[in-house]
């Protein structure tokens, strides 16, 4: 009888915990769901998102940025990847101190004129999106280094890339670009070059003057594309990618036997 009445009591107590647990894992579900369904909404407070210098808002279905983003001057780095944006409000300009700016994977149409105030970027990606025109100011970005823009609709590089001196990698692959402005060739420090997938028919002589030029990738950018005899003075160059339509000049073929790899798709 005593032995019943343990095995009872053990019974109890095992049903006490299991409940307390169940419990436990309730109230933590409840958390949970709390949580996404503040951050789905894109809740206000930055604080959550925002870690010292940098503020990541990467894949919150955002439709807008919100207002807080851009009281905050001491922002470097701002993650907007992912999201639902369909404009970039003029405000962006005001962020002084951004080096980093990741625009990726929106629905944007085009990028506001005062992105050129933004003089110490470095880096701008706004790929994967639906832009078409990119603004004559984006040319005042003199800090800019990496230019990131595949995956959109653009039919056009401003002329004034040619003042962006620091600029080291241009990327415009998968675009509706239709030629190349004679200005690049006053980016002294442009290094890689992918230009895939357009629409170009000719490459500027004026890119001879890219002195640093290491890679320049255009497989089907353009049908029938003519490549300047200029692009064989550039002793840095390694690697052109290209296609079978794009007609390169013999002094380049040449120089495949040592320094220079052409790769053929």
């Amino acid at each position: 009888m005593q032995k019943y009445g343990k095995s009872c009591l053990n019974t109890k107590k095992y049903w006490e915990i299991a409940l307390t647990l169940e419990m436990m894992r309730y109230r933590f579900f409840l958390l949970f769901s709390t949580s996404l369904f503040l951050f789905g909404c894109g809740l206000k407070d930055i604080g959550h998102w925002h870690d010292g210098t940098v503020i990541n808002l990467q894949r919150r279905g955002l439709t807008e940025i919100p207002e807080e983003v851009f009281d905050n001057k001491e922002v470097k780095v701002l993650r907007l990847y992912g999201n639902n944006l369909d404009s970039i409000p003029e405000r962006i300009g005001e962020l002084e101190n951004l080096e980093k700016l990741f625009l990726g994977r929106n629905d944007l149409k085009t990028l506001p004129e005062s992105i050129g105030n933004l003089k110490k970027l470095r880096i701008l990606s706004a790929q994967y999106n639906e832009i078409d025109s990119l603004p004559e100011s984006i040319g005042q970005l003199e800090s800019l280094e990496q230019l990131v823009l595949n995956q959109n609709e653009i039919v056009e590089i401003p002329k004034t890339i040619g003042d962006m001196d620091e600029l080291v990698v241009l990327q415009m692959k998968f675009n509706r670009l239709t030629s190349v402005p004679k200005e690049i060739g006053n980016c002294e420090n442009l290094q890689f070059i992918h230009l895939n997938r357009n629409f170009i028919d000719k490459i500027p002589e004026e890119i001879e003057n890219l002195r640093k030029l290491r890679e320049l990738r255009i497989w089907n950018a353009g049908v029938m594309l003519e490549l300047p005899e200029s692009l064989c003075g550039l002793r840095y160059f390694e690697v052109l990618e290209v296609d079978g339509t794009v007609l390169v000049p013999p002094c380049l073929l040449v120089r495949q036997t040592t320094q220079l790899q052409i790769i053929v798709r």
